[in-house]
């Protein structure tokens, strides 16, 4: 009886911490929650990090993922099995889908880190377009770093997903005075809206502030990646259930397959997309006869 007495009890404050936090999402834009990973949890994570960012250290600075404002990898869980699973973390996911509706999608997984004594990001939103009342889109950043005002936390204008962005300079200076710095321990994710107006800050510091963006956008919404097209057969072969549908192999729209003359739901399978060439290379080899 004590048991499910303290169970039940762990199920309630469960309820009212999501409850809080999907709150300050939808009324001020954005929300912190602490502890979300372990120590050892957040020290894998740099680890993996740091090995991709050492990887692309070439291709990054050609293609500007790598510059003196910030460092970015992108496609986290196509480059380390690690960063599969990190979509599905409890207070993460139930947030996600308080907010956005159980049938969200992650739109992206990218690692970030603000470059050490490079310069602060201009405001700005992630999403193409402002909708006040509406939040169609959450990035969630896992802290691997004690995010402080010294190393460039993040910093964002409250309720501002509320107004209508117009990228105006003059309206983005001015509301630099609104600004308030999200400082948070390693270990917690600091969640807000995409229509939030935000930006990493300068790292003063000569360390990494690294972070995992979790980014997460209703189901019917077009993500930034095509993951059932972007992830190699190998990896969606490993995927579970969740992650396939996490992933978006499930948010495609309906679609008529001429051969079977069936009307299917979500996207290819790589199984499918390899019968198709098969058929495809076939009639091409029949009519180049």
């Amino acid at each position: 009886m004590a048991r499910s007495c303290a169970a039940a009890g762990a199920d309630r404050w469960v309820t009212e911490a999501l409850d809080h936090h999907a709150e300050a999402l939808r009324s001020r834009g954005y929300t912190v929650v602490e502890g979300v990973l372990t120590n050892a949890e957040v020290e894998e994570a740099r680890c993996a990090l740091d090995d991709i960012f050492r990887r692309e250290a070439r291709i990054g600075l050609r293609r500007g993922w790598h510059n003196d404002v910030y460092k970015v990898a992108y496609m986290l869980p196509q480059k380390h099995q690690l960063f599969r699973s990190f979509c599905q973390r409890e207070a993460l996911l139930s947030l996600m889908r308080a907010v956005l509706g159980p049938g969200c999608v992650v739109a992206s997984l990218n690692g970030l880190t603000m470059t050490p004594g490079g310069a602060d990001q201009r405001l700005h939103i992630d999403q193409e377009e402002s909708v006040p009342g509406t939040i169609l889109c959450i990035n969630a950043l896992y802290t691997l770093d004690d995010f402080t005002r010294e190393n460039g936390c993040t910093r964002l204008v409250p309720r501002s997903h509320d107004r209508v962005w117009t990228g105006d300079v003059a309206a983005i200076d001015s509301a630099e005075a609104e600004a308030v710095y999200v400082e948070a321990p390693a270990g917690s994710l600091i969640a807000y809206s995409g229509g939030l107006w935000h930006a990493g800050s300068r790292n003063r510091t000569d360390c990494d502030r690294r972070a995992v963006h979790a980014f997460f956008a209703r189901e019917w919404m077009r993500p930034h990646w095509d993951f059932p097209r972007s992830l190699s057969p190998d990896v969606v072969a490993m995927l579970t259930p969740e992650q396939r549908q996490l992933f978006g192999f499930s948010a495609a729209p309906r679609r008529y397959d001429p051969g079977s003359d069936h009307v299917l739901w979500g996207a290819l399978t790589w199984r499918e997309r390899m019968a198709r060439w098969r058929s495809a290379l076939r009639r091409f080899s029949l009519l180049s006869r």
